[in-house]
């Protein structure tokens, strides 16, 4: 791990300013890594068509709730399309180009905004499942959602600005968390109806239940591996404002195989069954 050496190095005396240590590297063109960046861009090209068509076929209407979920879909589509074109991993300062908008702090910020954009669209789901059943306890998880992921964001902030990786942990497991409530919002929805269940509901637990698996048996087995990598390393935290101005202005550009392939799978599912989940919300 480049920047745990890179830190390493550095010491409470280092007097050279973080301006003068942009970490960017020469770009090594990898044709499977390549291909890879341009699938995404390409889905996420159609993500923001099927938003559009979604969008034109309401544009007359005076439903509130859909018209919140399109709002918010729109926001969670557009910054997940931003992702896709500049990919970066936040920890690393690991970029695939070389651009200011490249910047983490600005790929972080996007971030952040999208995913209370889904949060508060989860939010709004339970809010309309607890109405059509008078449920109460639908609507308390609702009230939940958004405050979990709130946390889990400030959580994600503080990952990225100590570059400890233990703090992404955190945030992962908030978010197994919220997913679990929304699965639960639906099973008690699903014992409002009587039996008669709309597709959209196991459509929905089976997307729960695929987030969780991939949450908590991948990513949070992968950040506990990386925190303890650097623990054994003698990385040296960073104070968060000294960690967020190394956010703006370090990046280590690369196109290689072997820098990309751990981001992969959670990168491609992420921008896009995670954008088609947010589309689909909209007309639930």
């Amino acid at each position: 791990m480049e920047y745990v050496n890179d830190l390493r190095r550095k010491t409470p005396q280092d007097r050279n300013p973080l301006g003068k240590f942009k970490d960017a590297t020469a770009i090594i063109p990898d044709r499977l890594t390549f291909r890879w960046w341009q699938l995404l861009c390409a889905v996420s090209v159609g993500n923001i068509v099927l938003w559009s068509l979604a969008a034109q076929g309401m544009l007359w209407e005076s439903d509130g709730y859909r018209s919140q979920q399109l709002a918010l879909s729109g926001l969670f589509v557009a910054a997940c399309a931003f992702r896709s074109i500049l990919p970066r991993v936040d920890l690393e300062r690991m970029c695939f180009w070389d651009v200011p908008l490249s910047s983490v702090i600005v790929g972080r910020t996007v971030a952040t905004v999208a995913e209370l954009c889904f949060a508060w669209q989860c939010a709004l789901l339970l809010f309309k499942l607890s109405a059509l059943t008078g449920s109460s306890v639908i609507g308390a998880i609702g009230l939940a959602v958004l405050p979990i992921i709130v946390v889990a964001e400030l959580a994600c902030w503080f990952a990225v600005a100590t570059l400890n990786h233990i703090w992404h942990a955190v945030e992962e497991l908030l978010w197994s968390i919220m997913v679990g409530l929304v699965a639960g919002g639906l099973m008690l929805y699903w014992r409002y109806t009587a039996g008669a269940l709309p597709m959209w509901v196991p459509i929905g637990l089976i997307a729960c239940a695929g987030t969780a698996a991939l949450i908590l048996m991948v990513d949070i087995p992968v950040y506990i591996t990386r925190w303890r990598i650097g623990k054994r390393a003698g990385l040296r935290y960073l104070r968060v404002v000294e960690g967020l101005k190394d956010a703006v202005v370090r990046r280590r550009v690369t196109q290689t195989r072997d820098d990309w392939q751990k981001e992969v799978l959670w990168m491609s599912l992420y921008f896009s069954a995670g954008v088609w989940v947010s589309l689909g919300i909209i007309f639930v």
